[in-house]
């Protein structure tokens, strides 16, 4: 019986040495979003937004909560 040649083993893989950021390079700008508002700040600014809508005080207090977790 006739037996066939062993293939070749694959190639190793290819192992690359990733970038140091060099201490004396310019650092790339920070592209952080504005830090948000405190919740107390926030539903101040809601119970405004209500009571010159012109809301009740039952509607305002739903309007703040709501308004108040979804906004920036």
């Amino acid at each position: 019986m006739w037996d066939p040649p062993v293939p070749q083993p694959p190639p190793p893989p290819r192992i690359e040495v990733p970038a140091i950021p060099r201490m004396d390079a310019p650092t790339q700008p920070s592209l952080r979003s504005r830090p948000r508002s405190s919740f107390g700040d926030r539903v101040s600014r809601c119970l405004d937004e209500a009571a010159a809508a012109g809301l009740n005080q039952a509607e305002r207090a739903a309007y703040s909560r709501s308004c108040a977790n979804h906004r920036d």
